[in-house]
């Protein structure tokens, strides 16, 4: 039978949708990152797989299915050599003979989450997840991005961002050099450690993984509620950052005066009163026209929309 494929290929979880060829939702399974910069190569195509196939069980009817057009959204698809990782893990050997060369669209998680936006012709979407991201359309249809060059080059804004910064500052208040915080005790109760050093073998720990450093950061925006400034001052900082990257992208498409749509999606979002609501106030302060929309929770329906216009464009 024929279907539609929508996924969403972040640094901690991969969202695979299934949809009728009129865009109605039939399967929705999530696995874990099939980002490779989170988790290498073999293991996103373990992931992608595993998302994929149990979706496809998951169908009333699984025999014979083919995906006649398909959408794949990847964090981390940023540049010429990173297109081509991608299209060797979508087009691997078991998931490739389902997949349509010709319908297959594979993009960056930002093209996705923005098709979810609006109406407004000038929009942008934010990503605040385990990695970071901004990208804006205007009317025009120039594309302008900023950051999201992972993290070494640039992942300001992100849950990663939060999470190296809590463990540093949890070595900081240890050693005497920084203030004392609640992260000292939170941290090790989330990570089931009994003492502050065993923090350097966890941190060291082969192989590098960025996604649970990046998912410290629900513990941060947690002991922020409690009233840690430590906490607080690093979530501001990174909504300020998120927030420079939204003017930049801003300024550069002719937005001063213009009305339109800023789209927020990630988990860091859910934190509004530290990170969510900091990023607003900075960047109505330059552009007071902005239309904030409520976060996005699924962008992998925008997989599916790109998926369906592709399928009535051939």
């Amino acid at each position: 039978m024929e279907y539609i494929l929508g996924v969403d290929g972040g640094g901690s979880k991969t969202t695979v949708q299934i949809a009728d060829i009129k865009g109605k939702i039939v399967a929705e399974v999530v696995s874990g990152a099939s980002s490779y910069k989170s988790v290498g190569i073999s293991k996103a195509i373990e992931n992608l797989n595993m998302a994929v196939f149990s979706a496809i069980n998951n169908l009333k009817t699984h025999d014979d299915v083919r995906f006649i057009s398909s959408c794949f959204g990847f964090a981390g698809n940023d540049a010429e050599e990173d297109s081509k990782t991608y299209k060797e893990i979508v087009f691997n050997n078991k998931l490739g003979r389902y997949l349509d060369p010709e319908r297959t669209i594979i993009c960056n998680d930002t093209r996705i989450g923005i098709e979810l936006g609006g109406k407004n012709n000038n929009k942008i979407i934010v990503i605040a997840g385990t990695g970071s991201n901004c990208l804006g359309i205007n009317e025009d249809g120039d594309q302008i991005r900023a950051s999201g060059w992972d993290y070494i080059l640039a992942d300001e804004g992100s849950g990663y961002a939060v999470g190296l910064k809590a463990l540093k500052a949890v070595m900081r208040a240890y050693d005497g050099r920084g203030k004392k915080t609640l992260l000292s005790e939170t941290i090790l109760k989330e990570l089931n450690l009994k003492k502050v050093l065993d923090l350097v073998r966890w941190a060291y720990n082969e192989p590098f993984s960025k996604v649970r450093i990046g998912a410290l950061a629900k513990t941060v925006s947690v002991t922020a509620q409690m009233g840690d400034r430590i906490s607080m001052d690093i979530l501001v900082k990174e909504a300020e950052e998120a927030a420079v990257s939204v003017i930049t992208v801003a300024d550069k498409l002719g937005f001063k005066n213009k009305n339109f749509d800023l789209i927020f999606t990630g988990s860091l979002f859910k934190c509004e009163e530290h990170f969510k609501n900091v990023l607003m106030r900075r960047v109505k302060e330059s552009f007071p026209k902005v239309n904030f929309m409520p976060r996005i929770k699924n962008p992998v329906e925008g997989a599916i929309k790109l998926a369906v216009e592709k399928l009535k464009d051939s």
